[in-house]
């Protein structure tokens, strides 16, 4: 893209990393608060020195990093799976929920936030710079079948990330929703779409039907999101910053300045809206879904370009699937931004003139994204 689009695409995504700097810190230090007594504020300074411990593997290797990872992410998947296999949920409800999913009106946010909180923007553009990170074979006879061997390998560990991150945020609904609809308790349900419990709130929830295992296991797991979370962070800020910007910047560079962007509204947060945290958290995800298309867009734009791509553009069926997706996730994003204005006329006509003119300007640049021509 033109510098003019590039700078405020960069500051877009910069945003939507920088939330999820929060939400980690945010959860990590309730996490060491389940399992130490960790006050929050404390958790969340103990939070921002674990980020540079992780950093530290980055040295050698990338390939540590990735190893990082994916023992983190198995530690997620066995703390909330024992959960699922602790409360024996009803299987085909499982099922039919899968396949005919209900969203009660009350639960939008929620719903629209869950886009987000799967398939966080900034890990698009990191998803794509690590096929730099595997060794190609440059000899001309062999250069074609080695790049398609790496895209395919990308491609497939981005499918299984995405994967865990659906099984790990599907394991989390299903052993609450299990909680709440013990006894088919109608007053229950009706609770639960009232008010959903917070991270802590969970934590007692847990501890009233599996002991004190159960709040044990969702520490854990939590921990151990906040602390992979941080890390693809820092990685793909990186990447954005290199690529948009042409800005080349250490790693710790990197995370200290958006850690130090994030400590101050974080702590802010931590000291004096500790009741607020959960409700914070909830709109960071929506700030993902809403940064969402301002990644997509970029990426489908240079995947099926045949003069960055050449050969290895996307094909028609690829390519109409990626756009597809894109509609889908910006008409959510409408659909969630439409009840707000509504809220926001109740408080006058310079408010709602305000809203509109934000939804105008978000659409307004959604659609120079895809108008706009990539060199």
């Amino acid at each position: 893209y033109a510098r003019s689009i590039r700078i405020p695409l960069w500051l877009v995504c910069e945003l939507a990393i920088i939330g999820s700097d929060i939400q980690e810190s945010i959860g990590t230090a309730i996490a060491l608060y389940l399992l130490f007594g960790v006050q929050i504020w404390a958790g969340i300074l103990v939070a921002a020195l674990l980020s540079y411990v992780i950093l530290g593997i980055q040295r050698f290797g990338a390939r540590k990093v990735e190893a990082l990872f994916i023992a983190m992410i198995a530690i997620m998947c066995a703390c909330f799976g024992v959960e699922v296999f602790m409360s024996s949920p009803d299987v085909r409800e499982i099922t039919k929920g899968l396949l005919i999913p209900r969203i009660p009106a009350s639960a939008t946010v929620q719903a629209v936030g869950i886009v987000g909180a799967v398939i966080m923007p900034h890990n698009l553009f990191l998803h794509s710079a690590l096929v730099g990170t595997r060794r190609i074979k440059r000899a001309a006879d062999v250069r074609h079948a080695s790049i398609r061997e790496a895209n395919f390998y990308t491609t497939l560990e981005s499918g299984v990330a995405l994967l865990f991150s659906f099984a790990i945020n599907a394991t989390i609904m299903i052993v609450f929703a299990d909680i709440y609809s013990r006894g088919n308790s109608a007053k229950s349900v009706h609770m639960a779409e009232q008010h959903l419990p917070g991270l802590v709130e969970a934590a007692d929830l847990l501890r009233g039907a599996f002991g004190d295992l159960g709040p044990l296991l969702w520490a854990i797991g939590l921990l151990s999101s906040g602390q992979s979370s941080t890390a693809t962070g820092t990685m793909a800020g990186q990447y954005l910053m290199e690529g948009m910007m042409r800005l080349r910047a250490s790693p710790w560079l990197r995370l200290f300045i958006s850690r130090s962007t994030s400590l101050v509204p974080t702590m802010l947060v931590g000291v004096l809206f500790t009741s607020r945290l959960d409700q914070f958290d909830e709109w960071l995800n929506v700030l993902q879904s809403l940064a969402l298309p301002f990644a997509l867009i970029p990426t489908l734009k240079l995947a099926q370009s045949s003069h960055v791509m050449s050969e290895f553009a996307v094909g028609p069926r690829w390519r109409a699937f990626g756009w597809l997706a894109a509609a889908v996730i910006i008409a959510l994003n409408v659909y969630l931004l439409l009840p707000l204005i509504v809220d926001l006329a109740s408080y006058g006509v310079a408010a709602a003139c305000m809203a509109l003119a934000l939804l105008g300007m978000y659409l307004l640049f959604v659609y120079i994204l895809v108008a706009s021509k990539v060199e």
